[in-house]
């Protein structure tokens, strides 16, 4: 009324002639009410303080304009006269807030077009506001919504229209058909056997690893890495503690063994869980719609490159690690909400999530680092306000806040320290070769290529393959390498994505109610930028801008960063709706982005059951990606090894050499290896030695392959090109890398006797080739061939008693093997490695 009046006053100074002056007094127009409003809401050209004592965790500042509030209540203009620019009143700043709203817009009668405004603030706390400032309108409109609310129960859902609502049915109709074609799609993969099928690649450390099969070592566990090797002792390690990742292969051994569908079951359902807990992160977290965080499960859920981490059974540890994080995520969501819980409360969830926090660092490293994105989004909720008057205790945001630095930290050092940094020591040339790289722009050149080939496998997953290495990726030498148009185009789609994310938590400028509408939808526009965090946090430690990691590509690193891409677009694209029911757009265009993220959803389920199929067995899976990773020398090396396993000599002999020819540096021993050993077989020795002789100088994983049986098949193919000196040289060579060897034993004690009977070797190499002989029966008393060969050097040597001793021991014990005439020449021991 005191504004009005003032207004009027106004017009008569301005108003000339006397005849305008006698006409009745002009009313303010609406849109100085709105405007008026607009400005009371947001506390702007206020010249006044109300201390708000009504909330629970502390008295909040709210500027005001003191002529509203003493035009309202008689009350507030005695306390405003008497005490100057501040006063102190029992109600919450959001009440206030909305009361304020309300007498501007309509005065003390009935609720009218503010009422839209009045929604942000819960219906108990404007009553008090009512109470206090003696607004009778409003308190009866307060009474009639909580009288309304007994009676149904629950508030009525306002009036939506029927657009929106088909759309929203469309959505939920698209999120099903891709959950039920993911189902079809994984079903295949709950038959599969880790043992009938096979162990493939890196599933063989389970196998080996004594963490798994043995009763629980507690000290064991903590000192050995994720493929059971020594940390701490041992000649090499990856450093990749996750000691409870391992902990749950134990768990599915005792259950069923390892010949049982249960590893591949356990994924399946650990990737169906994570694909829940993203859906119920995204809705309860963040306030998505359902049909949007259905539709968030769904995508996770079929997306393909999902399907190493799920079917390669050591993927456990991305999957494990992404349903922790985002369990921690949720149970830390009510921190951040427009009235935190109290502080004891704030604080036990906070204890929960760091431990699960800490549990997920120990499936894999990355879970340490999103603490980092419990302390961003902190600070997000702290920046962006999500509802009006928004009352945040600070003591309890700063303590929360410190703890969580503090933990976070203490977390990510003892990691670091624990594990004596995070490089990795004898880092294979073959698993990531720029990691070698003598040329630092190279190396800068080439990872940014990697970071355009991670893009494309997060958004159109076409291609996929279990293998990346050497040469798969050729290294970027120059600037000029169109290859580089990928990351570029990578780094501006993030830089968009970025951008956009920030737009969403802007508010508006325009009239109050856009700004209520803002603020009601506040906590989902933060939705995006979460996602983008998410995205960050775990490709980040993967990048190899920090560290160099022990791999070019890994399809299953992609398994907690596609998370984050997709929570990204699935948030924008529900808020772009929105906006385009803002007035931003109409029509189709609003439904643009919910549809492409279906059609997306639907064909990547298509390929993820295609893909599915390829891992039925190690065979398949290498058949299938050898055919078309033709760059791959590991790829093409695993091919031929089928090849090898089935006896097909000649191809498995021509696709190592295409290996070989694909690493001329050999970088890779295993090829040559290989190779040398199907010429040996073939009696190609010359060619054998050629190959072997590069093998032996070459690299190897100690992870595949044992150092002594290069060296001993290298001592072989040379005795048979006659060189017996260095034949026996390159067999103490592999005993004295592995004393225990019993074949290299073996095989020396005959190149010893033979090189001796024939004049190769000096005569006393024959009792020295009895006496390798004897050590390796020692070691192993099982084996009829060592038993033959002592009896025929015995022979040579001229002492029957003992050749005769020798031959009745092996008819006692091995009738089969002492058939015959007692040998007079010795038999090599050779296998297939």
């Amino acid at each position: 009324a005191l504004v009005r009046a003032r207004a009027c006053r106004a017009r008569e100074r301005h108003a000339a002639p006397m005849a305008a002056s006698q006409a009745p007094a002009p009313v303010p127009t609406a849109g100085f009410a709105e405007r008026l409003a607009e400005l009371s809401f947001a506390s702007e050209l206020c010249d006044g303080v109300v201390l708000c004592e009504g909330a629970a965790d502390g008295c909040e500042r709210l500027p005001v304009v003191r002529a509203v509030l003493a035009a309202a209540s008689p009350e507030i203009e005695r306390q405003f006269r008497s005490s100057g620019k501040e006063v102190r009143l029992p109600v919450t700043a959001a009440a206030l807030r909305c009361a304020i709203a309300h007498c501007c817009a309509g005065g003390s009668g009935a609720v009218g077009a503010e009422g839209h405004l009045l929604e942000a603030c819960p219906v108990e706390e404007l009553q008090r506001a009512a109470e206090v400032l003696s607004l009778p309108g409003l308190e009866a409109w307060c009474k009639r919504v909580l009288r309304a609310r007994s009676v149904a129960g629950k508030q009525g859902p306002p009036a939506t229209d029927p657009a929106a609502g088909s759309a929203t049915v469309a959505l939920w109709l698209g999120s099903a058909a891709i959950v039920l074609i993911s189902v079809w799609a994984w079903a295949p993969s709950l038959q599969y056997k880790i043992e009938n099928n096979g162990f493939f690649m890196d599933d063989r450390m389970i196998a080996k690893n004594a963490n798994v099969y043995e009763e629980v070592d507690w000290p064991r566990l903590f000192r050995t890495d994720y493929w059971g090797l020594e940390m701490f002792q041992g000649s090499w390690t990856h450093k990749s503690f996750r000691p409870l990742a391992v902990l749950t292969f134990r768990w599915n051994y005792m259950l069923h063994g390892f010949d049982s569908t249960g590893f591949h079951v356990t994924n399946v359902a650990l990737h169906f869980a994570a694909s829940l807990l993203l859906g119920a992160f995204g809705t309860l977290a963040l306030g998505l719609p359902s049909a949007w965080g259905a539709l968030l499960c769904a995508l996770f859920l079929a997306h393909p490159v999902h399907t190493e981490s799920v079917l390669y059974i050591v993927g456990r540890a991305d999957i494990l690690c992404c349903a922790m994080l985002l369990l921690a995520s949720l149970l830390y969501g009510p921190c951040l909400v427009r009235r935190p819980p109290p502080l004891p409360v704030a604080l036990l969830l906070l204890a929960l999530a760091s431990a699960l926090l800490v549990l997920a660092g120990l499936c894999k490293e990355t879970g340490f680092c999103f603490f980092g994105l419990l302390v961003g989004w902190e600070l997000l909720a702290k920046l962006v306000p999500r509802t009006p008057g928004r009352s945040r205790a600070l003591c309890s945001f700063w303590i929360r806040l410190l703890m969580l630095l503090v933990v976070g930290g203490g977390a990510c050092y003892w990691r670091i320290w624990y594990t004596a940094g995070t490089e990795i020591e004898r880092m294979d040339p073959h698993s990531n070769p720029v990691a070698v790289e003598s040329e630092r722009s190279v190396r800068v050149l080439s990872y940014a290529l990697l970071h355009g080939i991670y893009a494309q496998l997060l958004v159109w997953p076409s291609f996929l393959c279990y293998d990346y290495s050497f040469d798969a990726i050729p290294l970027v030498r120059a600037p000029s390498d169109a290859r580089l148009l990928l990351p570029i185009a990578a780094y501006l789609a993030f830089f968009l994505l970025l951008c956009l994310s920030l737009q969403v938590l802007r508010p508006p400028r325009s009239s109050s109610a856009s700004s209520a509408q803002w603020l009601s939808r506040s906590r989902v526009r933060e939705a995006p930028i979460v996602g983008l965090a998410m995205l960050v946090l775990s490709f980040f430690p993967m990048s190899n801008v920090v560290f160099p990691v022990g791999t070019m590509i890994g399809e299953r690193l992609l398994y907690i960063p596609s998370a984050g891409l997709l929570l990204c677009f699935v948030g924008l694209g529900h808020l772009w709706q929105l906006d385009s029911s803002l007035g931003r757009g109409g029509g189709l265009a609003r439904h643009l982005p919910a549809a492409l993220l279906v059609l997306s959803g639907l064909a990547g389920a298509v390929l993820c059951a295609n893909r599915v199929v390829d891992w039925s067995s190690p065979e398949a899976i290498t058949v299938a990606d050898g055919l078309k990773q033709l760059r791959s020398g590991r790829v093409q090396f695993n091919h031929a090894n089928v090849h090898l396993q089935a006896k097909r000599y000649e191809e498995a002999l021509a696709t190592y050499e295409r290996c070989i020819a694909i690493d001329p540096a050999d970088r890779d021993s295993l090829p040559l290896f290989h190779a040398g050993q199907i010429l040996i077989y073939q009696g190609r020795h010359k060619e054998a030695v050629n190959y072997l002789s590069r093998a032996v100088s070459g690299y190897f994983s100690p992870l595949t392959m044992a150092e002594e049986e290069i060296w001993h098949d290298f001592a072989l193919a040379l005795w048979f090109t006659q060189d017996a000196v260095a034949a026996v040289q390159n067999f103490w060579n592999a005993l004295t890398v592995n004393p225990l060897h019993t074949k290299s034993l073996n095989n020396l004690g005959c190149a010893q006797g033979l090189g001796a009977a024939f004049g190769l070797l000096p005569s006393e190499s024959l009792r020295s080739g009895v006496e390798s002989l004897r050590n390796a029966i020692h070691l192993d008393q099982t084996n009829a061939l060592y038993w033959r060969n002592i009896v025929a050097l015995l022979r040579m040597a001229g002492d029957e008693g003992a050749a005769n001793e020798a031959w009745m021991h092996l008819q006692a014990v091995f009738p089969s093997a002492a058939v015959g005439e007692p040998p007079s020449d010795c038999s090599w021991e050779f296998n297939f490695r």
